[in-house]
């Protein structure tokens, strides 16, 4: 089955962006403002490296006026754009570490900018066919087709809005179990960027406060490029999670154990959580 992965949509823009690094068509310290033209006079400091680790000081959803948090609806991509440009800051650029999906759609946007080609198709190119991944797809709407997923809110069906598959690398992946190990897998063999490349996505990049629930599993300290570094249950873990309306999402590799998890959710929170509580770890990793 198909599902909505959420922000492991982040993991391969950042991917996409360290590809177009080796190819150098990019570097992550230059102003966007080099591909974005003219920008609101707070914004020319901002770099790839900032929106890739939550640094540059966009704020996220709910910090956009216009738009509501969890941004049910997405308005039209321009529209979104726009709004998000007219936004303060909530921070100058590089200070802090604070989460922001606009950030993202940003960095999408320079990513389309550097190679005159569309989101989809420059991710699938550098990213998805690399890896070997049958049954992922960028900026697609799949809902309807056999074996895609229905997203659900307590049990019951939510209607998801299709313009997510317009919200470029933040929450337009949709993908299966099998692929998102593949994924992981590929990153670590170095079979769609140099391993050293990769490990920048796992290295950290910004501390984070300790703001996890204490409920949870899933604890986070650190932020690499569109990854999180911390624990799960009591193992060291590079995380990526997702949650968008009607789904939840996990992607993690468990160094210590060398275990790759993938959990992927047609119901909202706390069903990743609910998950990992089934979870029992190999005797002989």
């Amino acid at each position: 089955m198909r599902f909505q992965a959420g922000s492991i949509s982040k993991l391969v823009l950042a991917t996409a962006v360290l590809a177009l690094v080796e190819h150098q068509q990019l570097r992550l310290q230059e102003p966007i403002v080099r591909w974005l033209g003219e920008m609101p006079s707070p914004w020319r400091s901002i770099t790839l490296h900032q929106l890739l680790s939550h640094t540059s000081g966009l704020g996220h959803w709910g910090d956009i006026p216009g738009l509501p948090s969890l941004l049910a609806t997405p308005p039209p991509r321009d529209h979104l754009v726009a709004l998000i440009t007219d936004a303060p800051l909530v921070d100058e650029p590089g200070t802090i570490w604070r989460y922001s999906g606009p950030g993202f759609v940003i960095a999408a946007l320079v990513v389309e900018a550097a190679t005159g080609t569309a989101y989809g198709n420059m991710v699938t190119d550098l990213v998805l066919r690399p890896a070997g991944l049958r049954e992922t797809t960028s900026r697609e709407f799949p809902l309807g087709q056999p074996n895609v997923a229905i997203g659900h809110d307590r049990g019951r069906p939510v209607r998801v809005d299709p313009g997510f598959a317009d919200v470029p690398g933040t929450g337009d992946l949709w993908s299966t179990t099998e692929d998102l190990i593949q994924l992981a897998q590929a990153l670590r063999a170095g079979r769609v960027i140099e391993p050293a490349a990769a490990a920048q996505l796992w290295t950290s990049q910004a501390r984070l406060g300790d703001s996890s629930d204490a409920a949870s599993p899933v604890r986070v300290a650190a932020y690499g490029y569109g990854t999180f570094l911390g624990r799960i249950h009591d193992q060291a873990a590079r995380i990526n999670p997702g949650d968008n309306p009607g789904y939840q999402s996990l992607l993690a590799y468990l160094p210590d154990l060398n275990l790759d998890l993938a959990v992927l959710c047609n119901e909202e929170a706390p069903s990743v959580n609910a998950a990992l509580g089934e979870l029992r770890y190999p005797s002989n990793p």
